[in-house]
């Protein structure tokens, strides 16, 4: 039977009985503002806490800003700096971002040759601080990077042999257009991926409820309910009794 790796998320946790199956590769979908990044941040942190070591890899936002938005909405977690002091909670990528920003106007070849290194720079990463949890922000970037739905599908697998041969867990960010269950279309990412836990926003008069369902989680059954959460300065946490999730 294969390792749990705990998120640390109590109703996420629950939803796939007991944890990540180790080794599964994860994408975490959602709209802008969905809570996807907290999300992976607070998988990593609460691994750290347990002395398992994780990195963040964003292509999106400067590693001083991710840290800044976690301590803004978890005023709860008061050792963040010491996880990332102590190694336990690695942050990169600011570089990667303005790099792939740059090479907008390139052709296939030189997209396809950028999608490779950066993916060499997140291998390299995970070496060098050991990690064996590890989020990367946003798969958005990289669909962006490549416009050719098949070379991106070729890439994307590759990618996950990487990550898998390298015995890591990980979580990666995945922008929807729709926060509406009914109207979510099926992403390649979606056939790609272990794993494929989405974050809705359901509306609701005047407001938007928080949702989250795991569409798929290969080596465990499931719950196939979608479960409303709140973010809280403690955390991701559920509205009901994280017993009645299954």
């Amino acid at each position: 039977m294969r390792q749990r790796i705990n998120t640390g998320i109590s109703i996420l946790d629950k939803m796939i009985n007991g944890g990540i199956p180790e080794g599964n590769q994860v994408a975490l979908a959602g709209t802008a503002g969905s809570g996807k990044t907290l999300t992976a941040f607070e998988f990593l942190y609460n691994n750290a806490k347990e002395g398992k070591k994780g990195l963040f890899f964003s292509l999106e936002e400067a590693p001083e800003q991710i840290i800044e938005n976690a301590k803004d909405a978890f005023t709860d977690f008061k050792d963040i700096d010491k996880q990332i002091a102590n190694g336990n909670l690695k942050i990169e990528g600011a570089d990667i971002k303005e790099t792939i920003r740059g090479a907008g106007n390139g052709d296939e070849s030189q997209m396809n040759y950028l999608f490779g290194s950066v993916v060499n720079q997140i291998a390299s990463s995970i070496k060098s601080t050991q990690a064996t949890r590890v989020v990367i922000d946003s798969l958005t970037t990289f669909k962006l990077l490549i416009r050719d739905p098949l070379a991106y599908r070729m890439l994307s697998l590759n990618l996950v042999d990487v990550l898998k041969n390298l015995n890591v867990t990980s979580m990666l960010t995945l922008e929807i257009q729709t926060g509406s269950r009914e109207r979510l279309k099926y992403q390649p990412e979606f056939f790609i991926y272990d794993g494929i836990i989405v974050l809705y926003a359901i509306p609701e008069e005047r407001s938007r409820i928080q949702s989250l369902e795991v569409l798929k989680m290969r080596g465990t059954k499931h719950s196939f309910k979608t479960v409303p959460y709140v973010v809280t300065s403690s955390g991701i946490n559920p509205i009901i009794s994280v017993e009645n999730v299954l």
